[in-house]
């Protein structure tokens, strides 16, 4: 009986041996890509959706008219829809009653806006619906986190800093687009199973990664620069405040707020935000307002 318990405790061993090591093969092989994809700058990404290209080409031309932005919305009842649920959200609607027309969302919205949701529409169709379900919920937290930051960054900028706050949503939206990038690259590997070694590589690699995605796809340079460097940038930040400093303290905020929600003492805790420093009584209203808002814009980009 013994004997046949150490032979099981062998076999155990040599099936752990196995797995471990097949994980971290898995792991090494997308570091290995990720380096080659970066060294050489061709990134294996889809393009954007048509429709995104198209309004954003439209945005550009500063005679556009504003019936020609609700032509191109209207071309496609996905984007239409998003357009009015985000427009009737608690972050962007200030009227009585509920927008039903796309001519008066455009109008709730602005044109930065319309831009971001539409860019943040095509970022969606390109990064879900890959792989495993495991695979979709790790997709499916990353978009909760950035519409957590998005909402908290667009509120920073409005109340702390002179950074046009449409463009602190979308870093807000696509400051982790780095990591949606590295987990499409994963759904045919094992990588996933090592649990502890992939946060270590999403960790790692989700900035520069980010950066070269926005590069890719034609951004601004300032929004690739936040993209890259908004994990490293440091909290303290000097005034005036930038947009990469807005989008790293928004992105602190979001991974503390159910602590922060929690902990009515939270505020005494926080590190140096300089010159992005709120009063008790603000950050507890960013806390606060950003919950509702994001419950609602979560139902609006349907994650």
């Amino acid at each position: 009986m013994q004997r046949q318990r150490q032979n099981q405790i062998e076999t155990d061993t040599v099936v752990l041996g196995t797995g471990y090591h097949e994980m971290r093969a898995a792991t090494a092989a997308l570091v290995s890509r990720l380096e080659h994809s970066l060294a050489s700058g061709k990134l294996e990404l889809p393009s954007l959706p048509e429709v995104a290209l198209k309004i954003r080409r439209a945005l550009a031309d500063e005679n556009v008219s504003f019936s020609e932005i609700v032509r191109l919305l209207g071309a496609d009842p996905a984007l239409a829809a998003r357009i009015l649920k985000v427009s009737n959200s608690a972050l962007f609607f200030r009227g009585g009653q509920p927008i039903t027309s796309l001519h008066n969302a455009v109008a709730q919205l602005g044109y930065r806006m319309v831009r971001n949701v539409a860019l943040s529409f095509a970022a969606q169709q390109v990064f879900i619906g890959y792989g495993s379900r495991e695979l979709r919920e790790h997709i499916g937290a990353v978009w909760r986190h950035s519409i957590l930051t998005a909402a908290l960054a667009h509120m920073l900028a409005r109340v702390r800093s002179k950074v046009d706050a449409d463009e602190a949503f979308l870093a807000g939206l696509l400051h982790e687009v780095g990591k949606l990038y590295i987990l499409m690259r994963v759904k045919d590997t094992g990588v996933l199973a090592d649990a502890a070694a992939f946060q270590a590589v999403l960790a790692a690699w989700h900035p520069r990664v980010g950066q070269a995605v926005i590069g890719a796809w034609d951004l601004s340079e300032e929004l690739a620069a936040t993209v890259g460097g908004h994990e490293t940038c440091g909290l303290d930040a000097q005034d005036p405040p930038t947009l990469m400093a807005v989008t790293a303290v928004a992105n602190y905020l979001a991974e503390n707020a159910e602590t922060a929600a929690a902990d009515p003492d939270f505020h005494a805790k926080l590190p140096r935000f300089g010159a992005l420093a709120v009063d008790k009584p603000t950050f507890d209203w960013l806390i606060r307002a950003a919950d509702v808002d994001v419950r609602l814009l979560m139902l609006a980009f349907g994650v």
